[in-house]
């Protein structure tokens, strides 16, 4: 089957959350030197949230042995933008998501670094810094 370019898909690598259960679990799974969660939080009639979905597809299944990739649609499900803010769990209620797509980066149970937009190599840069990559940029000279 063919990537699907909008929130709801089942078959990519992509962990799709449904509510609050479905956030505890990546993040049990990987509270003490696990994976990195990266948290796509978006809306299926979102532009930029379509816009950036492919990107989210193809890193999810290259980077799947360092990275957990997650999204929650709160289009499919009308509770899943509720349960972000008042939650039980700490790391929870500090994701306060105003604006999507919103990408939440989580390591060992904490909110790291967050990124609101859809540019691509954005994404990649602000994925590649919370891995522990360091990225830098050389100005060519004319």
């Amino acid at each position: 089957m063919g990537d699907v370019l909008y929130y709801g898909d089942n078959h990519s690598a992509v962990v799709q959350l449904h509510g609050r259960a479905d956030m505890e679990k990546p993040i049990d799974e990987n509270l003490s030197g696990g994976k990195l969660i990266v948290l796509d939080v978006g809306l299926k009639h979102c532009g930029p949230c379509v816009k950036v979905y492919p990107t989210v597809l193809k890193l999810s299944r290259s980077m799947s042995e360092t990275i957990v990739f997650a999204r929650m649609n709160g289009d499919k499900n009308d509770s899943c933008m509720a349960w972000i803010r008042p939650c039980s769990m700490e790391i929870l209620k500090d994701m306060n998501v105003m604006e999507v797509p919103t990408f939440l980066f989580i390591t060992n149970g904490d909110i790291c670094g967050r990124y609101v937009g859809s540019s691509k190599g954005e994404l990649i840069g602000e994925i590649l810094l919370y891995t522990g990559v360091r990225v830098t940029y050389t100005k060519l000279s004319t």
